[in-house]
């Protein structure tokens, strides 16, 4: 061997071991967390078995509860602690489907592509019945005096002939560079929030919009009603009723059929033509109170002096009824349970405890999280308790399937440095753009309610919002696999630097 070859491996033999002491702790544990999170996964696995065997999780179903029981054994696989179920409704109520169809029969056959509403009641066995156009019941007496007494044995054809989409959008649709810049250069949030209890209450009168109606046209003897949703390619949109507390009403058969079956039976009713419509639904419902549960678990923390503190993470559990709820929120969901996953299997031990929450109803009216919130933090009306002040952040998911590109800030300017810190060293995962903007509607806003640092990740749109969101195509084939172990990562090391912060996120200055 040559002299100058053994001094340079005499040279490499020094300056290795120099070279790796010189790595920090946080670049250990982000090599730690990206091998785990990209080359032993299990987050697809789960999904896979989530979306396709348990399938739809609405709310009071005893397909939620079974569902329930499936992750909570995967939580507790995956080593978290002290996983247990709480209570979020005593009055939700079961619902579940047998079998549907509806048809047309006359002047000609076909099959119309439909989905029962939740919480409708069965039809009387097999029923037809004439095609009656009701284009709107903004005016409820003028409903009364046009269709009084004409309305026996008769379904309804419920809003006027959708809008035609155009065939040449984008179905798919990710953030551009632009996109985010923009986000972040905004100075104030444009997006107003209502504040809780507000919107609860709001949402008591605007859930049961169509009671009255659904109620007249019963009485006058209708057999059923259908409606439809402007959206893309065929695609149904049955995410209602909103009848699902205990006691409440059970509407006559309530179909959401396809936007362009809708116009076909619109235009057909316009020349004059009579049509008969031919249909069946066969549904359970039952009182079962043990289906309404929040999944909690945790990693309990270590540190003597923090892990009296919090960092809490969620995700709605909850779905509707026609599609598997893949995309909103089971992705979601795995991604929770994946990221402390590897946080434990990595043998990483937080300073402060790390706890999720996969919240049931949400889709009704954030029941489940504002329950938990209540139990835990006082009632809406009350200053918040000493418990919620130990809770450093609140990280909620629920923007479909899509990679994780940064933050809503939810109006806390002064969490902006910490977040800074966190997405700086996997920029190469993820932009990390921050925005002061408000998102709304899911669980980030009962917590925040309760000033709470809560935030909402910013992720990629993909099909959700015009393919998937409420509809039957929420299904496994519209998750990217590489996207929902990203967000593993981007999570588990966000929980990771969050545990290892020498303080709380900052709270917002309330006026």
């Amino acid at each position: 061997m040559k002299f100058k070859n053994i001094v340079f491996i005499l040279a490499f033999i020094v300056i290795v071991p120099n070279s790796f002491s010189q790595t920090t702790k946080d670049e250990k544990v982000l090599a730690q967390i990206r091998t785990e999170g990209f080359l032993n996964t299990q987050a697809m696995t789960m999904l896979e078995e989530l979306s396709d065997v348990y399938g739809q999780r609405l709310t009071g179903s005893r397909e939620y509860f079974a569902a329930a029981q499936w992750i909570s054994n995967k939580m507790k696989e995956s080593g978290l602690q002290n996983v247990h179920f709480e209570n979020y409704c005593d009055n939700c109520r079961g619902w579940s489907m047998k079998s549907f169809n509806v048809e047309m029969t006359s002047p000609n056959f076909m099959h119309i592509n439909a989905y029962p509403l939740a919480m409708s009641k069965s039809s009387n066995g097999i029923v037809e019945g004439e095609l009656v156009h009701i284009k709107s019941f903004r005016n409820m007496n003028a409903v009364r005096q046009q269709y009084g007494g004409k309305l026996q044995g008769k379904i309804i054809l419920l809003g006027t002939e959708p809008r035609k989409m155009p065939l040449d959008e984008k179905v798919s649709n990710r953030y551009t560079e632009d996109d985010l810049d923009n986000m972040e250069d905004k100075l104030v949030p444009k997006t107003k929030q209502t504040p809780l209890p507000e919107l609860f209450k709001g949402w008591e009168t605007s859930d049961v919009y169509d009671k009255e109606f659904l109620e007249f046209v019963e009485s006058e003897g209708a057999l059923a009603v259908l409606k439809t949703r402007s959206i893309l390619l065929g695609i149904l949109h049955p995410d209602g009723t909103y009848y699902y507390q205990t006691g409440a009403l059970k509407p006559l058969p309530y179909f959401t059929i396809m936007p362009e079956h809708f116009g076909r039976l619109a235009r057909m009713i316009k020349l004059g033509t009579t049509l008969k419509i031919r249909l069946n639904l066969d549904v359970e419902f039952y009182n079962e109170q043990e289906n309404n549960v929040n999944i909690v678990g945790e990693l309990t923390g270590t540190d003597a002096k923090l892990k009296s503190e919090t960092i809490l993470i969620g995700a709605h559990f909850d779905s509707w009824h026609s599609g598997t709820g893949a995309t909103d929120n089971g992705a979601n969901s795995v991604v929770l349970v994946e990221a402390l996953r590897i946080l434990k299997a990595i043998g990483y031990k937080p300073k402060r405890t790390l706890k999720m929450g996969l919240w049931g109803g949400e889709e009704q009216a954030f029941l489940g999280s504002a329950a938990y919130a209540k139990q835990h933090f006082g009632g809406l009306l009350e200053k918040p308790n000493k418990a919620s002040k130990r809770i450093s952040v609140y990280l909620n998911l629920d923007n479909g399937a899509g990679a994780i590109r940064g933050l809503y800030l939810q109006k806390n300017e002064l969490a902006r440095p910490v977040f800074e810190n966190i997405f700086s060293p996997i920029d190469n995962l993820s932009e990390g753009a921050l925005t002061i903007e408000n998102t709304l509607s899911t669980d980030h806003e009962t917590f925040d309610h309760y000033n709470i640092p809560s935030f909402q990740f910013i992720q990629d749109g993909l099909a959700y919002h015009n393919v998937t969101h409420h509809t039957q195509l929420d299904v496994l084939e519209y998750i990217p696999e590489e996207d929902i172990m990203k967000n593993a990562v981007i999570l588990a090391w966000t929980i990771y630097k969050l545990s290892e912060n020498d303080s709380m996120v900052p709270r917002k200055v309330i006026d």
